[in-house]
């Protein structure tokens, strides 16, 4: 008897985050969405243009608290409200590849709009945050079955 292999795909909690380069097409980045739920894209900007958002920013990390609770994550500090505290994060939010990957994903929508932008810092020693989902911080519309 002749055996098969086949190749299953493990689900998108236990793929690694896959990266592209900053040349990748917004169809190439919407796929990847579409099929992990995460990409990241090396080097969107440059390193100068980086270190200009951390310096906008670390003042308001500093400022942030920790977790108040075991979720949240003790040694975690969510900092958001990024476009009124850096004037250079709204390059990135801005961006044409970014621009062109929300309208490719969410090409469904008639229209769109940013929600939440948020540094998370996650010190050593934390431990990592179970699986979930966040559509409770969206719970403004009804959700599509196929939203994920």
């Amino acid at each position: 008897m002749a055996s098969t292999s086949t190749t299953e795909v493990p689900p998108p909690e236990l793929r690694p985050v896959e990266h592209l380069a900053a040349t990748a097409t917004a169809e190439e980045v919407a796929a990847v969405l579409r099929c992990n739920g995460a990409v990241i894209v090396d080097e969107l900007v440059s390193a100068p243009e980086m270190d200009r958002i951390v310096g906008e920013l670390q003042p308001h990390i500093d400022a942030t608290p920790y977790s108040a609770d075991d979720f949240g994550g003790r040694k975690t500090k969510r900092t958001g409200g990024l476009i009124a505290r850096s004037p250079a994060c709204r390059n990135l939010v801005t961006h044409p590849l970014i621009r062109e990957t929300v309208a490719e994903f969410l090409g469904h929508a008639t229209n769109h709009q940013l929600h939440l932008t948020q540094v998370i810092s996650i010190e050593p020693g934390q431990g990592g945050q179970p699986i979930h989902r966040d559509q409770w911080a969206f719970d403004f519309f009804p959700f599509p079955d196929d939203y994920e």
